[in-house]
C-alpha cells in the first residue's frame, strides 16, 4: 500500500509540473521584473527560473496531500483506483458528470459577478488583460490540475485534516473548503500587483469574491466527489469564461 501511495504521490506530482510548464506558452508580465533581473537574463531564461517557485509548491503540497487526504476522509479514486489495478470507468464517468455540471454553474456564477461589477472594474481590467496573458492551455492545465493540486490536495487536505481534531466532520470539510477558497483567491493578487500598482476597492472586490466562489465549489467537488473531478470542474469553469469572451467580448 505503501508503494501504491508514493506512486500516486508520484504521478499527482508530475501532472502539476505538467502545468506549470504550460505557463511557458503564456506571456508574462516582464516589465514588472526588476531592471538588473532583465538585463542579466533573457526572457526565456526568466521563465525557466519562474517556474522553480510553483514546482517546489506542487512538491510541498503532494507531500502533505500524499499521506493525509484518505485521513482526513478525502479521496483520489480515479489515479488511485488505476494504480490499484481496480476497475474505473463507473467511477471516473461520475468524476466528469460532476465536473463538468458544477464546473460550468461555477463558470457561469464568475461570468455573472463579472457582469455584476461591470464599469467598475472596466479600467483595471483592460490593464490587467494588456500585462497578464495567460494561453488556453495554461488556463486549463495550470488552473484546472496546477492550482487543484496546490489548493485542493494539499492545503485544503491539510486544513481538513487538522480540524477534524477539533471539529465534527462537516463543519471541518466546510471549514477546510472555506480556508482554501481564500488562500485560493489571495494567490490571485500578487500578479495583479505586478501590473496595477493601486488596484481598486473593486477590483480587489470582484477578485476576491470571484475566485472564493469558485473556490468553494472546487473544493466541494473534492470533498464529495474526489480530487478529479475538482479538476475537471475547474477546467470546466475556464471553458464556460472563455466561451463568454468569446461571446460577449465587450
Amino acid at each position: 500500500m505503501k508503494n501504491k501511495k508514493f506512486l500516486l504521490g508520484l504521478l499527482i506530482f508530475l501532472l502539476g509540473v505538467v502545468g506549470v510548464l504550460s505557463l511557458l506558452t503564456s506571456e508574462l508580465p516582464m516589465n514588472a521584473l526588476p531592471a538588473l533581473v532583465r538585463e542579466r537574463f533573457t526572457d526565456a531564461q526568466i521563465k525557466l527560473l519562474v517556474l522553480l517557485n510553483p514546482v517546489a509548491l506542487v512538491l510541498i503540497m503532494v507531500c502533505i496531500g500524499t499521506p493525509l487526504h484518505e485521513r482526513a476522509g478525502l479521496s483520489v479514486p480515479t489515479l488511485m483506483g488505476w494504480l490499484q489495478g481496480t476497475p474505473i470507468r463507473a467511477v471516473f464517468a461520475q468524476q466528469v458528470k460532476a465536473g463538468v455540471v458544477y464546473g460550468a454553474l461555477a463558470g457561469v456564477l464568475l461570468v455573472g459577478i463579472s457582469f455584476a461589477f461591470g464599469d467598475t472594474i472596466a479600467a483595471d481590467q483592460e490593464k490587467l488583460a494588456a500585462g497578464i496573458k495567460p494561453s488556453l492551455l495554461a488556463r486549463f492545465l495550470y488552473g484546472g490540475i496546477t492550482e487543484e493540486i496546490l489548493i485542493r490536495f494539499g492545503m485544503m487536505t491539510l486544513v481538513l485534516w487538522l480540524a477534524l481534531k477539533m471539529l465534527p466532520s462537516t463543519a471541518a470539510a466546510w471549514t477546510s473548503i472555506a480556508v482554501a477558497s481564500l488562500v485560493f483567491a489571495l494567490g490571485h493578487l500578487p500578479a495583479v500587483f505586478a501590473v496595477i500598482t493601486e488596484p481598486s476597492a473593486s477590483l480587489y472586490a470582484y477578485i476576491l469574491l470571484g475566485n472564493i466562489a469558485g473556490g468553494l465549489v472546487f473544493g466541494w467537488l473534492y470533498w464529495k466527489k474526489g480530487l478529479e473531478a475538482a479538476m475537471i470542474g475547474h477546467a470546466m469553469a475556464h471553458v464556460v469564461m472563455v466561451s463568454a469572451e468569446q461571446l460577449l467580448p465587450g
